[in-house]
């Protein structure tokens, strides 16, 4: 059973869904890229620890001699899972002073995170880092 509603009334309706539509729309989405570049913000603070613990990782088994060679595995590492790794710098330390075992090797990775939704926030930088200790086992 259909209402009899007078013709000016159901007129004065018409396109008001569409607006509301819009509307609706614009707010979703711009939700949906914040939520989106939130979760890359946060996946690429995970690459950037993960391969600054590679790095020490490499560092150990190698006696920490190899400095140049630990900072190509880390942005190697970061590279298989990030778009861009052109913004990371990697130092390595040795808290202890020197590379021999059983001495500490530091590694730190800063990286500049570009945002996609560059326009809208600015460029935070990220530092993670990752310390560890050679052990020498005597068999």
């Amino acid at each position: 059973m259909q209402r009899n509603v007078p013709s000016r009334v159901r007129r004065g309706q018409r396109g008001k869904s569409l607006i509301e539509t819009a509307l609706v729309m614009v707010i979703v989405l711009t939700v949906m890229f914040w939520v989106f570049e939130l979760c890359w913000l946060i996946y690429t603070y995970s690459v950037i620890a993960d391969a600054a613990n590679e790095g020490v990782r490499y560092a150990i088994v190698r006696s920490g001699g190899d400095v140049d060679g630990t900072k190509a595995r880390v942005k190697s590492f970061a590279g298989a899972t990030m778009h861009d790794v052109t913004a990371i710098s990697t130092t390595v330390e040795f808290p202890d002073g020197s590379a021999a075992p059983p001495n500490r090797v530091r590694v730190t990775v800063h990286y500049a995170y570009i945002p996609y939704l560059g326009h809208f926030m600015s460029t935070p930088t990220m530092r993670a880092y990752a310390e560890g200790a050679m052990v020498v086992q005597l068999q």
